[in-house]
């Protein structure tokens, strides 16, 4: 999303609806939800996608028509990227997918305005493109709004894509880089996640750095002020896990104990804190310049978050959602009002990964069966249609 989206708009309206698809699930083993589209892989590290496709971000040239009428092309059924490559991970973006091989080799396609496929060009690519770096085998990578990165089996960072704000961490911010680029700070992190921008990373011994635009304290160390190079986040030890929202300027994560904690803008509730904390960027909205605790009994052992909302799955795969639910994305079966605490979502089983897009959510069941809920307006549920859900709905098999 655009700095519009994040700055001027600050609720809207849509009637979504309680049903239920109908089919067999598809079985995955991952699942990522990007900004109109999502991902998933099998066992077989074969990769599913729908939602949009109008920037090729599906990865099958054979999706060219619309969804609904006077749309852009999608599929509401989950469609197969056309490749033979096993992928071992898989992250979608805005407008665009990266994915890491079972060998550890980066591929993007989709939208390539900014860079962010890291393919050399600014050209598009409607299937995997390999990312333009040699002699390294990276084991994370996360596609954000206008950028994407990964971490190496050895530990160092790369980013491609726009640098605005210096959310590359290169040390010098603007412009942006077509190729992959080493983050500075001679940092050794495990875990990476491109955001909209900023960008935060976690070290093997479970530090959490953030860098880039910090305009709503979502580099986590006040005071405010963009870092081109990584900054250590105030009071973030011992971390298990770091998000960055892809389409807001928030960060989320999970801390040893298994508590959610989360930090930068708070304009949807998205936080998950029932009070007001500090007020930045202009015009003056709610944001913590630190690491504050979500208002959520855990452990938890993953937190997402994307434009507008916030989930985290416990330990015992129970998940709860936090803030807007303009288009049913917290699934608790309802629509339109936002939760500044999190709810619990209706009729979700045990649940062992989700991931946050905008507006809508994803998830995997103990099973291994997808389901999706909130706003589907480009078939991003992968339910068959385009009507929105406010409860987990499967994603059909194709």
């Amino acid at each position: 999303m655009f700095a519009r989206l994040a700055l001027t708009i600050l609720c809207a309206g849509l009637a979504a609806s309680v049903g239920r698809a109908q089919g067999a699930p598809l079985v995955l083993d991952s699942i990522s939800a990007g900004a109109d589209h999502a991902c998933g892989l099998t066992a077989q590290h074969v990769a599913w996608c729908w939602g949009n496709n109008a920037d090729g971000q599906l990865g099958n040239t054979a999706v060219t028509a619309p969804c609904a009428e006077g749309g852009d092309a999608c599929s509401a059924k989950p469609v197969r990227v056309a490749t033979s490559i096993p992928f071992a991970s898989i992250s979608a973006g805005h407008g665009y997918t990266c994915a890491l091989s079972t060998s550890g080799v980066a591929y993007c396609w989709g939208s390539n305005t900014f860079g962010q496929l890291g393919i050399g060009s600014q050209a598009p690519s409607v299937r995997p493109t390999k990312v333009g770096i040699e002699g390294v085998a990276f084991q994370s990578i996360s596609a954000g709004d206008s950028h994407a990165c990964a971490v190496t089996t050895a530990g160092a960072a790369y980013c491609w894509g726009s640098n605005a704000g210096g959310k590359l961490g290169t040390g010098a911010p603007g412009g942006g880089h077509t190729v992959p680029v080493a983050v500075g700070g001679h940092l050794a992190f495990r875990s990476i996640s491109a955001g909209y921008f900023h960008t935060c990373a976690l070290t093997r011994d479970g530090r959490v750095y953030c860098w880039g635009r910090n305009e709503l304290g979502e580099v986590g160390n006040a005071p405010r002020g963009a870092s081109a190079t990584p900054v250590r986040v105030a009071g973030a030890e011992d971390f298990r896990l770091v998000h960055s929202a892809e389409q807001f300027d928030y960060t989320c994560g999970v801390d040893g104990s298994g508590a959610a904690v989360c930090w930068g803008g708070d304009c949807f509730a998205q936080l998950g804190v029932d009070s007001l904390l500090e007020q930045c960027g202009t015009p003056p909205m709610p944001c913590s310049t630190k690491p504050v605790a979500v208002h959520a009994a855990g452990p938890f052992r993953t937190v997402t978050g994307s434009f507008s909302h916030s989930c985290a799955l416990g330990a015992d795969g129970a998940l709860v959602c936090w803030g807007d639910n303009n288009a049913g994305q917290l699934g608790n079966g309802s629509a339109g009002n936002r939760s500044t605490t999190p709810v619990a979502v209706a009729g979700a089983p045990s649940l062992r990964a989700v991931s946050a897009g905008h507006e809508f959510t994803c998830a995997i069941d103990a099973q291994g069966a997808a389901q999706c809920w909130g706003l589907n307006t480009r078939g991003q549920l992968g339910s068959g249609d385009t009507r929105p859900r406010t409860v987990p709905t499967p994603v059909v098999q194709p």
